[in-house]
């Protein structure tokens, strides 16, 4: 038993790799393509590079994105073959999910963390991997992954007395990153921009990585701008749909934490609540002629004004609900409800059991002055769960929390010491 849990813990690598492996024959898998924009907009880029730099590009959310898939996709394209590009994706993914996870276990060597507790942290990664069932599609959320793990390594390394230029750039190059394929995330990154700008580094050291992020941050925008077709109603009319849908999740059903998408027989009360209002608050619009996004934010203020102890209810709710990572084509399928609900249970104890330790944590972090660490957990972990109140319950938003979940299980784990005698043994 001993030498199995020395090879776990020594190779997490070569686990996450098996895992990916395993994964891909098992049915529990995102739609390939996603909604497409990755796929096409991936392509459009390659074939605006051929054409001369001519040409629109499909960017609906994460620039970035596009880019980090343009290395597979740059390979398969002369196949011009759909499965030949979902398997090079795929492949790509799985290859930035083992250096991420070789990134994140370095931190933890660096930080000195216990071999139980990063025995425990593969348990915990690989019970439910949802890092890699986002992997098994051409999503954002692998490259988010990396970002993010990126992010803890560097900072981890910046904070332990490396403050070097590489370890500088490379805090800067996951901020990029992560700002372009999440850029919900923006909020976070300026105010932990903020916060790195007061620790005790060389302010040359901290003026070159704010200074350069935000000129680079702003060309890419600007490259955005110039190089799609999409215009601003249509990310208008989604921010309002999100908004609108925010106040109605969790409302009249308030355990019914199912996945909730379009009009069938698994649509709930709060969805179609949801999609009532959102027509009625349009048709009102048109009829007076109101800005529809400045009426529906006012809409959703006085709704919360109006209803605080419902709102209250439903936030308290989302801070669980928000980190169940529901597998949609099985909640949906026709099995029978005692695996629905058997897997639904088993996937929300899981990151119910990470939400619960990661706040024990913080306040571990907290009482031990580790505050390097503890501020930007704070900053993002804070900051995606405002985002995921105030607009959505996307599973997916709160995804780039994984590897700091994770980070925060393996410190309780290490400061408790737990898991000592098993390793013993």
């Amino acid at each position: 038993m001993k030498k199995i849990i020395d090879f776990i813990t020594k190779h997490p690598v070569a686990i996450t790799a098996i895992v990916f492996l395993v994964f891909y024959f098992l049915p529990f898998k995102p739609k390939p393509f996603g909604d497409g924009e990755y796929h096409e907009g991936t392509i459009d880029l390659i074939q605006f590079i051929l054409n001369g730099f001519n040409g629109e590009i499909r960017v609906d959310k994460g620039l970035l994105t596009l880019f980090y898939y343009f290395i597979p996709y740059s390979l398969a394209y002369f196949f011009d073959n759909e499965s030949v590009y979902f398997h090079f994706g795929i492949i790509f993914n799985a290859i930035v999910l083992c250096y991420s996870v070789k990134l994140l276990f370095n931190a933890f060597s660096r930080l000195e963390f216990s071999n139980q507790s990063k025995f425990f942290s593969i348990l915990m990664f690989n019970l439910f991997p949802i890092h890699i069932y986002y992997g098994m599609g051409i999503l954002a959320e692998s490259a988010a992954f990396f970002s993010v793990s990126l992010f803890i390594y560097a900072l981890v390394k910046i904070t332990t007395k490396e403050d070097t230029n590489k370890n500088i750039l490379l805090l800067g190059f996951s901020l990029l990153l992560l700002v372009g394929t999440r850029p919900n995330l923006l909020p976070f990154v300026i105010a932990f921009l903020v916060y790195f700008s007061c620790l005790k580094i060389a302010w040359k050291k901290k003026a070159y990585l704010v200074g350069a992020f935000l000129i680079i941050l702003f060309s890419l925008i600007q490259l955005e701008k110039n190089l799609t077709n999409e215009n601003q109603d249509f990310k208008s009319t989604v921010f309002r749909n999100q908004l609108v849908w925010s106040r109605f999740e969790l409302r009249d059903e308030p355990f019914n934490w199912l996945p909730q998408h379009g009009r069938g027989k698994f649509a709930s009360k709060d969805y179609m609540n949801n999609l009532k209002k959102r027509n009625e608050l349009d048709s009102i619009c048109v009829a007076n002629n109101y800005d529809k996004t400045e009426y529906f934010i006012n809409w959703v203020k006085d709704d919360i004004v109006n209803n605080p102890l419902l709102t209250l209810r439903q936030y308290s709710l989302k801070f669980f609900q928000s980190q169940s990572f529901i597998i949609s084509p099985l909640m949906k399928s026709n099995k029978s409800s005692f695996i629905k609900y058997g897997i639904h249970g088993y996937i929300n104890l899981i990151n119910y059991l990470l939400v619960i330790i990661g706040v024990f944590s913080m306040i571990l972090l907290y009482k031990n002055k580790r505050f390097t660490l503890f501020v930007p957990f704070l900053l993002f972990w804070g900051w995606s769960l405002v985002y995921v109140f105030v607009f959505h319950s996307e599973q997916r938003y709160m995804f780039p929390t994984r590897p700091i979940l994770i980070l925060l299980f393996a410190y309780w784990i290490s400061s408790k010491n737990y898991g000592s005698k098993l390793l013993s043994k």
